[in-house]
């Protein structure tokens, strides 16, 4: 705990991404201990508690690399507790050394790293579970007079960035689901086609499942390649891989409620706070509800995503989750469901067990919503910046925010907010906020979910058949033709100041509309109360109302903007790493088609990918294609470049001076034009929350 707390303090003192995690770790620590050296014989054999004996090798006593001795300065003692094998000869070996790592991107794995010292053709098998960083191994054991360890980032870019190295770093991955055994090298490996497959080929010698290897390409020099490696070894792709995948945890965590099926959409009505779903399908939209299973494979940035995400609740897709039996027992039952990045598993629960999970995840503090109603000037979004969430809403102001950012690569479309004083002088209309006033004061609305649906569809009727002020309409017209471009369609989008916040992201729970270029009077009108009522959305309500935000004022402003129609791509990223605190980069989802990769479903799948912002000038790795795009990528490498550049940038202008490790990051939206224009569309606060198994890793004492 010194350490990392040495580590995080120092990191406040660094440029961001400039160091991966796992590398600048070794800066801060003292030399290993003088720790027991464990190399195995070349024929394990087992003792009478099944364990693997090991047999320490020749150690160079004190060299400045860190080998370890003990206080005389001899090699330390043997002990039964091994560190590697240098062969894998039967499944018994395979279990000794292999690590479920919760960090991987594919769920039920496992993993055995492997190292290959090319100075003397060695091949050391590393026992996972302790060295999960294959340079804490090299440090630890692999230095000798005349070839000694550096530091960690001149090893990294000798050994990672150069293809005249003295170590192969590869991992073997045993893919649960597809039964594929699989050899991979990192994204950020430059090592070359050629050297690669004689690196594999030497591993595979020494592997009791040899004939079934498969070389996975990752790095973009064996993607390339890809053709010329599968006309000399097995191959597997990505695809291949995630097409079979059975079980994904998009959210992890452990939650308690009551087990229901759903065949048909969620709704409100079908759905309380308490209730763990399933579902047979991915909906647009999720009422709060304790944890979701989805029998289809999920879009990792979809709005439901984000939301169990900002919820803290539960997230996993499983396949046979209509038909699981162990899901099936519990229907209808109280349960608590355990959910990681590698396994899942569900228990019958008790009500006290219950009842305290939920008290401890809703809020404890009631959050009020900041509310300026006194500025009525229709802004150009070029001029809000982040303190106007009082006037303008926290969509329009932060976007605002980025359409600061200069020769970034990117545009922000152009346009205006229509402020809160405009939706609170609505609301005093027609007597539209004493009909609220006398729901919030209702106890049937308050304590009964079908009363207070009820009166919110009221309400919002109300809304939208109120007339609007033809002054307002006068000014807004003649602020689109100002800055819109003619022949455009306006989009019409909310901007409340209780969503795109830190803590309540919102993400889906307000309505946004479109009118056409040629628009008249009735339509502007229509478009903005569309906008205006979609405060008052049932689940907008229920979500604000657990996480106790005062609802009187939460507010409504309309951001006005030039419509990109006919967007060849559409994509969101989160800038970190969500699924491993070692490797920086950023997650970027995209799908083909205007239509919001945030919202796809029905067993779609976006294309997927991470950009690894350490070392530069950055790696790429890819996850899956789109389904919609006949395996071709939607991205190219330097589209993904370019996009990468620009989410750094809206990152550093809203967290100057953060680093990866304390889980800030932005969630974007983008839009990519025919002729290849990138777009942003929104910007707002995303916070990561590694658990256990994804946090940073620091060498084993």
């Amino acid at each position: 705990m010194q350490m990392a707390r040495t580590m995080h303090t120092a990191m406040k003192h660094r440029a961001r991404w400039t160091l991966p995690l796992t590398l600048l770790a070794l800066t801060q620590c003292t030399p290993p201990r003088p720790a027991t050296v464990q190399i195995a014989q070349t024929n394990p054999r087992q003792n009478s508690g099944g364990v693997i004996i090991q047999q320490a090798p020749p150690t160079i006593p004190g060299d400045d690399a860190g080998t370890p001795v003990d206080a005389s300065g001899s090699p330390g003692r043997v002990t039964a507790d091994g560190d590697f094998l240098p062969r894998i000869d039967n499944e018994t070996a395979w279990n000794a050394l292999a690590a479920r790592r919760e960090r991987d991107n594919s769920a039920h794995t496992d993993t055995v790293k492997v190292v290959i010292d090319l100075s003397d053709g060695q091949v050391y098998f590393l026992q996972t579970r302790r060295w999960e960083i294959h340079y804490f191994f090299i440090r630890r054991f692999l230095g000798r007079p005349g070839l000694p360890i550096p530091d960690a980032e001149t090893f990294w870019r000798r050994e990672y960035l150069a293809n005249e190295r003295r170590f192969v770093q590869a991992s073997l991955v045993h893919y649960r689901d597809q039964n594929v055994w699989a050899f991979e090298l990192i994204a950020q490996d430059v090592y070359a086609p050629d050297r690669s497959m004689a690196a594999f080929e030497r591993v595979r010698d020494r592997l009791y499942f040899g004939r079934e290897l498969r070389f996975h390409a990752i790095a973009s020099q064996h993607l390339a390649a890809i053709d010329t490696i599968r006309a000399r070894i097995p191959v597997v792709t990505t695809n291949e891989l995630f097409a079979n995948t059975h079980y994904q945890a998009l959210n992890t965590g452990e939650a308690y409620g009551y087990l229901r099926f759903h065949t048909t959409a969620p709704t409100p009505a079908t759905v309380r706070r308490t209730d763990l779903v399933v579902l047979s399908d991915v909906p647009l939209d999720l009422p709060v509800c304790s944890g979701v299973i989805t029998a289809q494979l999920q879009t990792p940035l979809s709005h439901i995503a984000i939301l169990s995400a900002n919820r803290g609740t539960p997230n996993m897709a499983l396949r046979d989750a209509m038909t699981n039996t162990a899901l099936r027992a519990l229907d209808g039952r109280l349960v608590r469901l355990r959910v990681t990045g590698q396994e899942w598993s569900v228990e019958a629960a008790t009500q006290q067990d219950a009842e305290r999970s939920w008290a401890s995840r809703r809020p404890s503090v009631d959050f009020t919503p900041e509310l300026d109603e006194r500025f009525s000037e229709l802004r150009s979004v070029s001029d809000l910046r982040r303190t106007d969430v009082r006037i303008a809403g926290a969509k329009a102001a932060q976007l605002g925010e980025v359409a600061r950012i200069r020769n970034g690569g990117f545009r922000v479309p152009p346009g205006f907010v229509v402020p809160f004083s405009a939706y609170l002088a609505h609301m005093r209309s027609d007597g539209i906020q004493a009909e609220l006033q006398g729901y919030l004061r209702s106890t049937a609305f308050s304590d009964n979910p079908e009363a207070r649906q009820q009166a919110l569809t009221n309400l919002r009727a109300h809304i939208r058949r109120a007339p609007v002020d033809p002054a307002l309409l006068r000014a807004v017209r003649a602020r689109i033709a100002q800055i819109v471009a003619s022949g455009h369609r306006v989009r019409l989008r909310s901007s409340t100041n209780a969503e795109d916040l830190e803590g309540f992201n919102g993400a889906g729970l307000y309505s946004s509309t479109a009118i056409p270029a040629a628009f008249t009077d009735a339509q502007l009108a229509d478009g903005l109360r569309e906008v205006w009522s979609s405060v008052w959305n049932y689940q907008a309500y229920e979500e604000r109302s657990y996480f106790r935000i005062a609802q009187p004022r939460v507010a409504m402003a309309v951001l006005v903007q030039e419509s990109v129609d006919g967007a060849a791509a559409t994509g969101v990223a989160i800038t970190g790493n969500p699924f491993d605190a070692n490797r920086p980069g950023h997650f970027i989802n995209a799908q083909v088609r205007d239509e919001g990769v945030t919202s796809a479903s029905n067993g779609e799948i976006p294309e997927q990918l991470f950009f690894y912002t350490y070392p530069p000038p950055g790696f790429i790795e890819r996850l899956s294609t789109s389904s919609r795009n006949g395996g071709r990528t939607i991205l190219s490498d330097p589209e993904v470049r370019s996009l990468s550049s620009a989410l750094s940038l809206i990152h550093s202008g809203f967290i100057p001076g953060g680093n990866w490790l304390d889980g800030r990051a932005m969630d974007i939206e983008f839009l990519v034009t025919p002729a290849r224009e990138m777009i942003i569309v929104q910007a707002r606060p995303y916070r990561i929350v590694w658990d256990t198994g994804r946090q940073y890793s620091t060498e084993r004492e």
